[in-house]
């Protein structure tokens, strides 16, 4: 729901108890805020109004990306002329559908703010979202000062106050000292301490429903009417599968420890009174009123406002990519007031007393303000505020005072722990748990009803005496108290340990993913990461894939290829480098692919002013100029220098890290992220070098008088940064023609044009961002002249144009570049557009004077009258020309996605670009066959999307041989998701049809409404893959979330379930890993199922023939061992070491994924067949020793042992006969198991005669060892239990061997083998040379196909 025009202000949640707080935004992108860096500072208002709540998803599990705040609609606030860095800017479209229920807000607590007019941000808006929530009273919590009829407590809401530490006495007790009540700077993350982890970590497992169950089962026991057997013994099962998850726990936390330990014991440097001077203190020791410097690259050790910077114009940048994964550089500025104090600023002078709100969670939101001795106060806002975890970057050196710190800190208020998903397998399991419960009610009412029957027929006066019966004259009760015996009796059926198994499982998958050296990016030194532990086997299980587009399926290494400039084309192939001017020697050396064409530089090279050589010019100019490049220069700090001079000792010689000095080796890399159509820059690392002469050193306040310059020849390497690699490749073809960007100020650039250095004075910048589609920038020049340089989207700038005449030269020059951008669009190019405007410097000054009063009003409708003044001001503009930037694909990108297909998972791409680039990278990528009918969904109304829809499903008869592609656009979308228009249901059945589809124009928010449409419309298991703050929206949404950590920062990494550095390792993390995981974990569950009902059947079975009476024959050490011992270790090598297939069989042939894909190892009947081989194999387990040992003087333990035996040997022999890859591992466990029962048995029945309290059974063992028939009803119920099993799988691999059996035992033949060709739905054979089954086509269909 839009809130265009509406004046409405987002309401700020706050803590309980508080009034919430209505902030009236700066001009905003619209919809959806992807960044907590936010730039703007709020201006607080008392309005009550309404706001929309954050996007449910944004507040599920763990929101380090953020990416889910939704605001209202606006631009860039006018603040007056400056330079602002803006990125992570995204157009998020709610659908016209979208409800969300309104809060009211209250009156504020502070005056208005006003906006600080350059801001170097990733979002232009004050995000009223957090990281994560507010933490709230919790239901236990009101329900419990309810019932005790007391109000909750009341919360502060006062400001703190902060004393600088340098006016209080060194050794001030902390109760008296005015900072003592705040905490100090160490952090603890750990959930644990040496005394709380016992009582903590027993607590938090008794939050598991089945520990509750068998701790139930354990006290139940201690009951003396209803003692089954030991009670020490029976605490065994429970009290393993307790250790086992503390030993687990305490490992997790004792790596948190160590990185608590790494990060508090860091250094930084902290101004002491008693050694006037800073001093080099560890993290730990920061104290909240500490006065702190900072060095460039250096890590923030808390909160801290900032007092002075290097910066003349008392600025400073942040690198944030460590608090919120964005790794755009923001920008922040000195306190109000401290700009012009920045040469005579001393620490010891300060002695201001500084006001904060209290600490919160709202990352990008804070209020203060700082009170002089003189009584003059100045007000603070996020531009002020540095925050913990943040690194210094390109500054010399910056001091603050800090405010908060630790755990106050919102870097540490924001700390969430990971998400939770629960995969189909898991979710079936336990269902089919729920069904064990069933059975063993059932089987524990059929006990006790037995028992009953068996003890009515002693009512007679002979047995009323009967001495081994205690309550014969009560069977009702007596079968009451032996229900309870069998819930004990029986409670293998209930697989406690299955879930500790499955969490050591998954453990153990994590790691043989993590570990794959064939997933291994040898050029990033990355490897596969695995954030969700939990969802492995859901990788084997998918059928619909949604992928971004730039960054994912293509490098987003932009190269500059082609440019029209006034309707003349002129390309640029790889060549030779341009020759440097020997005017003016440029300061920066590229290293770059862009070869100057030759005749565009003869025009720039001409002295004549031509008309079209004037527009070359201009058209450099805007390369170098309409960008957000900078200069990235080396940083010294001199306190640094002194300090190491002076003899100061670190304790090491080892140059520091981040928290230290300056790193060394640092090359101010920087990651990338596209721009398109839903851009989010961060800073880009240029591989241009620039040589300056080296920096003199000295001390800072007289650098001039004190220093002697270095007389080192050596250049010194800097960076160019740019916050999308678009604009890179842009500024390096103009300076591939001598157009040199060599410095940039906010309110100044300095270029080097021709050998020349011109200034030009910066009026105003208007970034980019998706609503307009365009930036600009004014700027005025040395003849007093405005110009507005544009660049933007064709669909933008050409429409703001100034009209042609027809048949003039600009007409034809227009008809010309849209004929061009056309072509750049079919070659796969990325464009945009140059123009200008030419403005009187009194039109401009009223213009700017009217939209200052636009952004400083606080009536309705705000954003729209900033949004038409934006409008006025970027018309009637003059063409100049555009640009076509190349960005390929990524290295074997089409034959991923043709074995994504081939294994049937159907492939849907989202992108922000224009429908010709999409389509074309679609060819490219294989996604799309020369074949296939692309079916084009572009509606400008409800009504013709709908008729259009309608007419593709009726004309489907009609479509011929070849297959069908969908192309859907951005606002065709917007019809579609919208649930009154009810075209969701449609527009799936229409994409069911098609081997592809292509949706173009998608924001962020659209992607994720598709992708959760596809999962609930369809019931099918989704993944999303990206690698931008961009795609966090859909990744979430998805069932399971793939991140790249590519050229978008880690935004998506963070976000995601499994991170990958490269998208062709997707097809090996599918079809191999998530085979393997499915199929092992599915195979593991069902013979943990099946080894526990047999040993419940086959005690069950015994009670037929002791009067109901709860006995077991089975000794009670051997009742506890059976699942943590004897069969502990088969179902573990079962689901972690286990391979339905080989790897290479796996890629080679996708379609065997189909069988993992459709779940055919685990089906919803599966568990009912294995409570049914179950019973069988008891049966023949039992009264195979029955008759054995029919008329013998067998005893009952002799008998049990015999029956545990088989019991176990069939379980081993099972697995033995399920194994389908023999490891040396498979091997141990097995023989393992085995040798373990005999060896624990042999040597507890040789030493115990009686311990526990538990009956005697010594030696037994050795006595049944030396009888025949023991050994007989081994070796022939082995044989009975396990003939129907061998009898199966000899008759399904001879005759209906499956499509897995075929591959695989034709791969061991190594020969091909016949393949059997069946009808598929479409988006499993088009144009692939593979059917579903995976099997190869003939050679002249493929070849007429591709």
């Amino acid at each position: 729901m839009s809130t265009e025009g509406s004046g409405e202000t987002p309401t700020v949640p706050c803590l309980p108890g508080a009034p919430e707080q209505t902030y009236l935004f700066p001009k905003a992108s619209k919809g959806h805020s992807r960044s907590i860096s936010h730039g703007g500072t709020p201006m607080l208002a008392g309005n009550p109004t309404t706001a929309r709540p954050p996007l449910k998803s944004a507040l599920r599990g763990h929101q380090r990306a953020l990416s889910h705040g939704q605001i209202g609609e606006g631009g860039r606030p006018a603040s007056g002329p400056g330079h602002s860095r803006t990125g992570s800017r995204t157009d998020f479209i709610l659908p016209p559908g979208h409800r969300e229920p309104t809060v009211a807000s209250a009156q504020p607590r502070l005056g208005s703010v006003r906006v600080h007019q350059h801001s170097r941000q990733a979002s232009r808006s004050e995000s009223i979202y957090t990281i994560r929530r507010n933490s709230v009273a919790s239901p236990w919590m009101k329900a419990a000062f309810w019932l005790l009829r007391r109000p909750p407590p009341a919360v502060d809401n006062r400001h703190l106050l902060i004393t600088p530490n340098h006016l209080v006495p060194d050794k001030t007790p902390l109760k008296d000292h005015p900072n003592g009540h705040r905490c100090d700077n160490k952090v603890r993350t750990t959930k644990y301490t040496l005394l709380s982890f016992l009582p903590k970590n027993l607590f938090e497992q008794f939050h598991r429903i089945a520990n509750v169950y068998f701790i139930f089962i354990v006290l139940l026991n201690w009951v003396p009417a209803i003692n089954a057997f030991g009670k020490e013994v029976a605490m065994l099962p429970v009290l393993f599968v307790l250790a086992v998850t503390a030993i687990k726990d305490l490992f997790e936390d004792r790596r948190r420890n160590l990185s608590d330990k790494r990060i508090n014991n860091s250094f930084c440097r902290v101004y002491k009174k008693s050694a006037e001077r800073y001093v080099r203190v560890k993290w730990r020791d920061v104290r909240v009123g500490d006065l702190v410097h900072l060095s460039n690259n250096e890590a923030v050790p808390a909160d801290m406002v900032l007092l002075q910077s290097s910066n003349p114009l008392g600025i400073c940048y942040l690198d944030t990519c460590n608090l919120d994964g964005e790794t755009n550089l923001k920008q922040r500025s000195v306190a109000p007031g401290f700009k012009e104090k920045q040469q005579e600023f001393s620490p010891v002078k300060f002695r201001s007393i500084v006001e904060v709100e209290r600490p919160s969670t709202k990352i990008y939101r804070f209020t203060g303000s700082i009170t002089h001795p003189n009584g003059a106060r100045v007000t603070l806002n996020s531009e002020n505020l540095l925050l913990r975890d943040c690194t210094i970057k390109n500054t010399d050196y910056v001091e603050g005072i800090v405010v908060y710190a630790g755990h106050e800190t919102k870097a540490m208020l924001n700390n969430g722990g990971p998400r939770y998903k629960a995969s189909a397998l898991e979710k079936r399991m336990n269902t089919d748990v729920i069904w064990c419960v069933l059975v063993l009610l059932f089987l524990c009412c059929a006990g006790a009803v037995g028992c009953k029957i068996w003890l009515d027929q002693f009512y007679n006066v002979d047995y009323k005496y009967a001495p081994f019966i205690t309550n014969v004259s009560k069977p009702a009760y007596e079968g009451l108290l032996i229900f309870w015996t069998y819930i004990i009796t029986l409670q293998v059926m209930i697989p406690v340990s299955l879930y500790v198994t499955i969490e050591m499982t998954k453990l153990l998958q994590v790691y043989h993913i993590h570990q794959d050296v064939e997933m291994y990016d040898p050029e990033t030194n990355t490897r596969t990461e695995c954030r969700a532990l939990n969802i492995t086997e859901e990788l084997g299980q998918i059928n619909y894939l949604f992928s971004d587009k730039t960054g994912t399926l293509t490098e987003n290494k932009m190269v500059f290829r082609r440019c029209t400039v006034n309707g003349v084309d002129y390309d640029h192939p790889p060549g030779p480098p341009a020759e440097p001017s020997v005017e003016l020697p440029p300061i920066v050396t590229p290293i770059t692919n862009v070869s100057p064409n030759r005749r565009m530089l003869q025009h720039v090279l001409d002295s004549n002013d031509a008309q079209h050589t004037q527009k070359v010019r201009e058209f450099l100019l805007i390369l170098a100029l309409c960008n957000t490049v900078v200069v990235s220069q080396p940083h010294v700090d001199s306190m640094q220098l002194s300090v190491s001079t002076s003899g100061e000792q670190f304790g090491n010689d080892k140059p520091s890290r981040s928290n230290g000095t300056l790193r060394s080796n640092d090359k101010y890399a920087r990651l990338t992220e596209s721009r398109s159509t839903t851009p989010s820059p961060p800073p880009t690392a240029s591989p241009l070098r620039i040589r300056l002469p080296k920096l003199p050193f000295g001390h800072r306040e007289d650098t001039a008088s004190t220093s002697e310059p270095s007389t080192s020849a050596e250049p010194t390497p800097s960076r160019y940064e740019a916050e999308s690699p678009d604009e890179l490749a842009l500024a390096e073809a103009a300076l591939a023609y001598g157009y040199e960007l060599r410095s940039r100020a906010p309110d100044e650039v300095e270029l080097g044009i021709r050998g020349e250095v011109t200034k030009l004075k910066v009026l105003r910048v208007q970034q980019f961002d998706a609503t307009r589609k365009c930036m600009s920038i004014a700027v005025r020049l040395p003849t007093g002249q405005v110009v507005l340089y544009v660049k933007g989207a064709d669909s933008t700038v050409l429409n703001a144009l100034a009209p042609a005449l027809p048949g003039s030269a600009e007409a034809s020059a227009l008809e010309r570049t849209r004929s061009l951008l056309s072509e750049y669009s079919r070659a796969g190019l990325r464009t945009l557009v140059m123009a200008k405007r030419t403005m009187q410097p009194a039109l401009w000054e009223e213009w700017l004077a009217g939209h200052v009063r636009a952004a400083e009003s606080l009536e309705a409708g705000r954003d729209k009258r900033l949004r038409d003044s934006l409008a006025r001001l970027e018309s009637a503009l003059t063409l100049i020309g555009a640009t076509g930037v190349e960005d390929r694909l990524q290295e074997a990108v089409p034959r991923t996605v043709r074995a994504l297909l081939d294994a049937g998972i159907v492939v849907w791409v989202l992108t922000g670009d224009k429908p010709e680039t999409a389509i074309n990278i679609a060819y490219s990528a294989a996604l799309f066959s020369q074949s296939d009918r692309l079916l084009y969904l572009m509606s400008k109304d409800k009504e013709h999307a709908e008729s259009t829809i309608k007419n593709y499903l009726e004309g489907r008869a009609s479509i011929g041989p070849s297959g069908r592609a969908l192309v859907v656009d951005g606002r065709t979308l917007t019809y579609i998701l919208d649930r009154r228009s009810g075209l969701v249901t449609p527009f799936l059945s229409l994409a069911r049809r098609c081997s592809a589809v292509l949706c173009c124009r998608a924001t962020p928010l659209q992607k994720a409404y598709i992708v959760k449409a596809v999962k609930e419309e369809l019931g099918v298991t989704t993944l999303a893959i990206g690698d931008g703050a961009n795609d966090v929206s859909m990744i979430q949404t998805a069932d399971v979330g793939v991140g790249l950590s590519g050229q978008e920062g880690m935004q998506a990494v963070m976000a995601s379930d499994f991170a990958l550095s490269r998208f062709k390792y997707i097809e090996r993390l599918l079809l191999v890993h998530g085979h393997w995981c499915y199929d092992r974990l599915a195979r593991m569950i069902l013979y943990f199922f099946l080894k526990n009902a047999t040993f419940v059947f086959l005690i069950f079975w015994f009670q037929l023939y002791c009067g109901f009476s709860s006995m077991v024959m089975i000794d009670q050490l051997h009742l506890m061992a059976y699942n943590l011992m004897f069969t502990a270790l088969p179902p573990i090598v079962i689901g972690a070491y286990d391979r339905i297939a080989p790897a290479a069989l796996l890629i080679e042939r996708p379609g065997l994924y189909s069988s993992s894909r459709r779940g055919l190892a685990y089906r919803t009947h599966s568990y009912w067949l294995v409570l049914l081989e179950s019973v069988y194999i008891s049966v023949v387990i039992f009264f195979t020793a029955y008759y054995a040992y029919w008329d013998t003087s067998v005893d009952l333990w002799s008998f049990g042992i015999c029956c545990m035996t088989c019991c176990l040997v069939i379980m081993l022999l099972y697995v033995a006969i399920e194994t389908r890859s023999w490891t040396v591992i498979h091997m141990l466990a097995l023989t393992g198991s085995l040798i373990s029962f005999f060896i624990l048995t042999l040597m507890y029945q040789s030493i115990c005669v009686v311990c526990l309290g538990l009956p005697s059974t010594y030696h037994v063992m050795q006595n049944a060892l030396g009888d025949p028939i023991y050994w007989l009803v081994v070796i022939v119920s082995s044989v009975a239990a396990l003939a129907p099993r061998l009898a199966y799988h000899g008759i399904r691999n001879t005759v209906r061997p499956g499509t897995l059996g075929r591959a695989v035992a034709a791969r061991r033949r190594a020969r091909p083998y016949a393949a059997h060709y069946r009808s598929a739905p479409p988006h499993a054979t088009l144009y692939r040379s593979t059917d579903e089954d995976g099997l190869q086509k003939p050679q002249a269909e493929v070849a007429a196909i591709t």
